[in-house]
């Protein structure tokens, strides 16, 4: 996380104003797609009402006759609501205050309401928060809204694909920015290597000595987050220590996370400190630093994400960047991932922008990806192996990079790996290769079209991670990319909205 503030006030006001919702997920033949005017089609099933991306209105269901441009189904103009009425727009409905649950109950945050985060809200030992489907919560910037599931606390946000759940700005639509209002922070009791004896560390983005996280408990279970959506958060509470849109610190494997998007954030999209969570389907929607950022010992699988750059301030803005320790510290950071797509600028921008940056001891095994835009793919520092035996394998991944295509040629001043070849390492791993992928990364208040014009087969993916315990995976995914056919990314649990 390293925010160049100089850059900042001119970032956050190039965005233009644009709403347009996700294609649709189901390629089968009439059962839907998007919209010609970037709602969710459809005339019968059971999809989300939207008009736009916010759902609810007439005209934006999911299922049943596609709009043009949907990934399947018959063009033409949009349907008719679908079967859900999920309205994320909070018109007409009545405001309360997020409130943090006692020692040992439970708070719920129902539909019928938008629920306004101020200052720190936050859910103890053995307290529960639970967030209905189709629920708006708007965060604070005065008070520096964020919400935090302490060790042992609980978060219940099990939205759904057509009712979704969604934290974004309490400023109106075409005055939203990154950094409106804090962001969701989950801490747990899973290894870290910051773990010294029975002291732990206090979580990024908080003030020192609030937010422990870390143990001993690999299951520990901190809740389920399904079809959520944070946008317009990354507040600054001090001097470079922004709040990044989802920071998951030392949560265990027991927690469920899938279908989650970040959008417009000031700071990481996603950040890991530690822990063994795996998640599913997740999307970074322009960070203003890196967009899956994992370290400290996190040992986990990730499949099905995508992400791109819009309009970074970072110093840094990269794709990956994934850490472990330089001193060897305990537990390494083992990462698994497959299906993964992203897009990176397309220019060379003024500070360097890679597809991923892996240092610091980092093991893992990335799979099935596609980079393209970035102005290299690769950068890999300090004690990386060797050609012959990595300690991060990257195999059946297409890039194309702007200024160098898979990585710079370093040596004398610049080598920052021991002399470690990226190049020759790229082009040894399995299925590995350089070519324009054909897909369209979109712009601001643009959605992409992610899939390949044509696909590009990859491998199956892992059934077991590099940290030795079981990914997950969907084994049928072996393409490279995080698309096959469909186009999952959709509406109304996901937006491209600039502002």
């Amino acid at each position: 996380m390293r925010i160049s503030h100089l850059a900042l006030a001119s970032t956050l006001v190039l965005l233009p104003i644009a709403v347009t919702a996700c294609g649709s997920d189901d390629d089968t033949p009439g059962s839907g797609g998007s919209s010609g005017s970037g709602a969710q089609g459809g005339t019968a099933g059971s999809g989300a009402g939207g008009s736009g991306a916010m759902g609810g209105s007439a005209g934006g269901g999911q299922g049943g006759t596609a709009g043009g441009g949907a990934q399947g189904g018959t063009a033409g103009g949009g349907g008719t609501a679908g079967g859900s009425s999920c309205d994320l727009s909070g018109t007409g409905l009545e405001h309360a205050d997020v409130t943090a649950p006692a020692a040992g109950q439970t708070v719920t945050l129902t539909s019928d309401k938008v629920w306004d985060l101020k200052g720190k809200i936050n859910v103890g030992d053995g307290s529960t928060l639970v967030i209905e489907p189709c629920t708006r919560i708007e965060g604070d910037g005065g008070s520096l809204g964020t919400l935090v599931i302490q060790q042992g606390g609980k978060i219940m946000a099990e939205g759904t694909e057509t009712d979704p759940i969604l934290f974004t700005s309490a400023l109106p639509a075409g005055s939203r920015a990154p950094g409106d209002w804090g962001g969701v922070i989950v801490l747990g009791k899973a290894p870290n290597f910051k773990v010294s004896g029975t002291t732990l560390p206090s979580i990024e983005g908080l003030n020192p000595g609030e937010g422990l996280y870390g143990g001993n408990e690999p299951d520990d279970n901190s809740g389920v987050m399904t079809y959520v959506r944070i946008e317009y958060s990354g507040v600054e509470i001090g001097d470079g220590n922004e709040i990044n849109g989802l920071t998951l610190g030392s949560v265990g494997r027991g927690t469920t996370m899938h279908h989650i998007m970040i959008s417009n954030t000031l700071d990481d999209c996603f950040e890991w400190f530690g822990g063994t969570v795996n998640a599913h389907h997740l999307v970074c929607n322009n960070a203003g630093d890196d967009m899956f950022d994992m370290d400290q010992g996190y040992q986990g699988s990730v499949q099905f994400l995508f992400g791109r750059q819009v309009a970074p301030i970072s110093d840094d803005p990269n794709g990956w960047e994934c850490d472990s320790d330089k001193g060897g510290a305990t537990p390494v950071s083992q990462v698994t991932a497959s299906n993964v797509t992203l897009c990176g600028l397309g220019t060379d921008p003024a500070n360097p922008q890679y597809g991923a940056v892996f240092r610091e001891g980092l093991e893992g095994d990335y799979s099935n990806m596609i980079f393209t835009g970035f102005e290299a793919s690769f950068d890999v520092r300090d004690d990386a192996g060797t050609t012959t035996a990595p300690k991060v394998k990257v195999t059946n991944t297409t890039v194309k990079g702007v200024t160098e295509d898979i990585a710079y040629a370093e040596s004398g001043a610049t080598d920052n790996d021991n002399g470690f070849d990226e190049q020759a390492w790229f082009t040894a791993g399995t299925g590995n290769s350089v070519a324009d992928p054909a897909i369209d990364c979109g712009s601001a208040g643009v959605a992409p079209n992610p899939i390949p014009a044509t696909a590009i087969t990859g491998g199956t993916p892992l059934t077991t991670g590099a940290a030795g315990t079981a990914t997950g995976f969907d084994t049928s995914a072996t393409y490279q990319g995080g698309f096959g056919t469909d186009n999952w990314m959709t509406a109304p649990w996901c937006d491209w909205a600039a502002n």
